[in-house]
């Protein structure tokens, strides 16, 4: 418009009203003047715009504050979390530790009882040799073993069946040290599920924090206007200087529909009957200044005046309407920018009370972070207690292995004592044999001596000079003696010499 340096480029008329030539009449004028009183309803646009622009600097006030505290909140908050997840992660790696070390304990032990599941076998493929005289049993035997033993049946005749090396055997005492292994290994398995149960959670509370930062626009609405994804978000001083632009132009364009409003008033003025015919043409809602009514005689002015300032009024009429629309657009467009710096306020006040809700869960894990740390040393003191344990069974079961071993080579070697004292028996027999023939020739020579000596001079010696000359020659025998009548006749012998 003509009367702003602001205005728009004029239009292109698109009605009758707009390609008028010429002087308008009285009548065109009120029309004008009626346009241009409406027009200035974008008053409130301006008004709106200002109220805008002071709200949009305390919003960016309080975003700039905001925005402070939550990344000072938010690095002191991830902080935690890091030391946290450390301390998650040491507990874990010393439980893992603990663990392994479980892990080569029972491979050990695994190891001992191998070996003495495989000795008792060996002891059961060992069959009790007859010569050692020993009876069969009566009945089936069957052995059965827990977890860490192997599951053996003894299989044999209905009735009796040969005896083995494993039949002497009592199985009582390994078994009450596998049963006590076994005791100490669900032990460590309790402890070690409560360290997990106590890891969980910690995790658990680790990432209900994570989900509480992370889950930004939980049980909040979705942006009214979310900018095009295809475009990135302004800058909040880019917005507030398109705010301030808008609100500058649309300032400069009420400008101009004022004084084109108040050149409608002057042209009526300086026109008669034009504040009569305005009252009776104006329609009831559109109120015209009082100034129209007044009798005060306006300022004199010539024809020449009169016609530029028609003029100047017709063609700024052609882009009231236009003019109009503009402000209309850019309280529109500073509208959307307050939406998007209201959408920002209200996540960064979203975020300071997510910031504070995950802080109060800190100090809730704060609290609670003793009892994990308790719950490792319990771990750890229990393992502790439990190795020692195991490790003492497993050399017990070892020692059992090297007894069973020993046994299963002495009886080995009691096969050949056997065999020895056999032999030394047998020539024992074969000495003792001959004995009894040489001493039996000798009393059967002494006898037959006897009995030519008597019966050659024994008619002539008197009975009292050679008392016993005519008994029998004494008989010598060779006897097996019994294990106790040889240790009486030794201590009776011993007694004798001393």
């Amino acid at each position: 418009m003509s009367s702003s340096d602001s205005s728009p480029s004029p239009s292109p008329p698109s009605s009758p009203e707009a390609s008028f030539h010429g002087q308008p009449d009285l009548e065109r004028l009120v029309l004008h003047l009626v346009s241009a009183k409406r027009a200035l309803t974008s008053t409130q646009y301006v008004h709106r715009a200002n109220d805008v622009i002071t709200g949009s600097r305390a919003l960016i006030e309080e975003i700039a504050t905001l925005n402070a505290k939550n990344g000072f909140a938010r690095r002191g908050v991830d902080e935690q979390i890091e030391t946290l997840e450390a301390i998650r992660n040491g507990i874990n790696d010393a439980g893992e530790k603990v663990d392994v070390e479980f892990q080569q304990t029972i491979a050990r032990l695994d190891v001992a009882n191998d070996r003495l599941q495989t000795t008792l076998v060996g002891l059961r493929k060992v069959l009790i040799d007859p010569s050692l005289g020993q009876p069969a049993p009566p009945a089936l035997e069957t052995s059965t073993q827990g977890e860490l033993s192997s599951n053996m049946d003894i299989s044999g005749p209905t009735k009796s069946r040969q005896r083995t090396l494993h039949d002497f055997v009592d199985e009582a005492n390994h078994e009450e040290v596998l049963a006590s292994l076994r005791g100490f290994i669900d032990l460590y398995r309790d402890s070690q599920s409560d360290l997990d149960d106590n890891v969980g959670r910690l995790t658990e509370s680790i990432a209900h924090v994570m989900e509480i930062l992370l889950d930004r626009n939980k049980d909040s609405d979705p942006p009214k206007r979310p900018p095009p994804y295809d475009e990135p978000p302004l800058l909040i001083s880019t917005m507030l200087h398109d705010m301030e632009m808008h609100a500058s132009d649309m300032a400069g364009s009420l400008q101009s529909l004022i004084s084109h409003y108040d050149l409608c008033i002057s042209a009526l003025k300086h026109t008669e009957g034009g504040g009569e015919a305005a009252k009776q043409a104006l329609p009831a809602d559109v109120e015209i200044d009082d100034s129209l009514y007044a009798k005060k005689v306006p300022d004199p002015m010539d024809d020449a005046e009169r016609a530029e300032m028609l003029r100047v009024l017709e063609n700024d009429a052609v882009e009231v309407d236009d003019v109009a629309a503009e402000i209309k657009d850019r309280a529109d467009d500073m509208e959307a920018l307050w939406a998007q710096l209201s959408d920002r306020a209200d996540a960064a006040r979203r975020s300071q009370t997510q910031l504070l809700q995950a802080y109060k869960s800190l100090l809730a894990i704060k609290t609670s972070l003793p009892l994990y740390v308790e719950a490792l040393d319990l771990f750890r003191a229990s393992w502790a207690s439990v190795q020692v344990s195991i490790v003492a069974k497993t050399e017990e079961l070892a020692g059992f292995c090297g007894f069973y071993e020993q046994f299963h080579s002495s009886y080995k070697k009691l096969l050949r004592e056997a065999g020895r004292r056999s032999a030394a028996a047998e020539q024992m027999r074969a000495v003792a044999s001959k004995a009894r023939r040489d001493l039996d020739r000798l009393w059967r020579a002494d006898q037959k001596a006897r009995d030519t000596f008597m019966e050659d001079v024994g008619v002539f010696l008197p009975g009292d000079l050679a008392p016993g000359r005519a008994e029998a020659a004494t008989r010598w025998e060779v006897t097996l003696v019994s294990m106790e009548e040889s240790v009486e006749n030794n201590e009776v012998g011993s007694r004798d010499g001393d």
